[in-house]
């Protein structure tokens, strides 16, 4: 079953909010991280592991895992990208 235009809209909006949080809260725990961004619990752990599966953030494993961030997730990350040629004009440059 295919996600609606809305529902992807939320899951990016809700990747953004956990990652901000982690960048806000270095080092934190699952828990921490969720209850710092107000997010039910399925919701916060579906976003960690995305976030951790696209390169995001880092898990570390020691007396707890912990989350830290490695990039910055923003919805402009995961905006539509323009062709090349609806980016440049056409038939312009150097040439001879």
């Amino acid at each position: 079953m295919a996600m609606t235009d809305e529902q992807r809209a939320r899951v990016r909006d809700l990747l953004q909010l956990v990652s901000r949080t982690i960048e806000a809260n270095p080092s934190s725990t699952a828990p921490t991280i969720r209850t710092r961004a107000q997010v039910k619990r399925k919701e916060g752990d579906m976003a960690i592991g995305l976030l951790l599966r696209g390169g995001f953030i880092e898990r570390s494993v020691g007396a707890e895992e912990t989350y830290r961030s490695a990039k910055p997730y923003r919805v402009s990350n995961e905006a539509p990208r323009a062709a090349f040629g609806d980016t440049h004009a056409a038939g312009q440059g150097g040439g001879g």
